[in-house]
């Protein structure tokens, strides 16, 4: 399997389980990760350090994933997002994935998912960005 380029991600989850999990799993795939526990947090990273690839989670204290979405999406429109999420109290992950996606989300992920899939998801959004930066 080729490895692949270091690619610079933001992950941002307040499951500190869950964000130590993704965060040393790109880490030994030889990604460089940044991370933030909550959209107030990642968005002051992301006003300072230039991404090719945010993952976020939605249901997140401060601000949430589709608040993150949107601010995203008015100061940097070509950095792909993947959003994952396994629902909230009051609405299931479908529902809310489908937001995610309207509201300018490249690519969903229902938790629980399989690390392959996640990692296929990864590779697919830094293959678009690198496309879409070669074609601009």
């Amino acid at each position: 399997m080729n490895e692949p380029e270091r690619a610079d991600i933001l992950l941002i989850d307040d499951d500190a389980a869950i964000r130590t999990l993704l965060l040393s799993a790109l880490e030994t795939r030889g990604y460089s990760v940044r991370w933030a526990a909550d959209g107030k947090t990642a968005l002051q990273l992301l006003s300072s350090h230039g991404f090719r690839l945010i993952i976020t989670d939605i249901f997140m204290p401060d601000m949430d994933g589709l608040e993150l979405i949107m601010r995203n999406a008015r100061t940097s429109p070509h950095t792909p997002i993947l959003v994952i999420s396994g629902g909230g109290i009051y609405c299931g992950p479908v529902e809310i994935l489908k937001s995610a996606r309207h509201l300018g989300g490249s690519k969903t992920l229902e938790k629980p998912f399989a690390i392959a899939d996640f990692f296929a998801s990864v590779s697919e959004l830094l293959a678009d960005e690198k496309a879409c930066v070669a074609r601009a």
